[in-house]
């Protein structure tokens, strides 16, 4: 695929397939990947949440979502970065130049922005190395 996407999904490929799981898909998605990969992950407050919303629609709870049993839990960003980009790719970022007027003429400057979604999640972008 030119570009992959993956909203959403991450911490319930996490909770039920646990740190090896979440690898492994990771892996697998990066490897049908030839050019975009486009990944929201979900943060950890996302995973201390998801038994009160299942609790509210009458759904079993998940059992254990625990960082002592979900280790990449506790930096998950950085965590699926890092296989991400061991498989090959980069972090691409938004960047948002500004000209402002300064004594003696003008200064650009250029700064970093993530793209956040509706729920203000953060999205990470990367990009095949080639």
């Amino acid at each position: 695929f030119d570009l992959t996407t993956i909203f959403s999904t991450t911490m319930w490929i996490h909770v039920h397939a646990g740190d090896d799981g979440l690898r492994r898909f990771l892996e697998r998605a990066s490897d049908a990947t030839s050019w975009f990969l486009l990944v929201e992950p979900q943060p950890s407050a996302c995973y201390r949440k998801a038994n009160a919303r299942l609790r509210k629609m009458g759904r079993p709870e998940l059992e254990d979502v625990s960082s002592a049993r979900l280790k990449m839990r506790q930096d998950i960003e950085s965590e699926i970065a890092g296989v991400v980009t061991r498989c090959g790719f980069r972090r691409v970022y938004i960047t948002e130049s500004q000209t402002c007027k300064v004594e003696g003429g003008e200064r650009t400057t250029t700064q970093k922005q993530e793209a956040v979604t509706a729920w203000n999640r953060q999205l990470h972008l990367y990009e095949r190395v080639k």
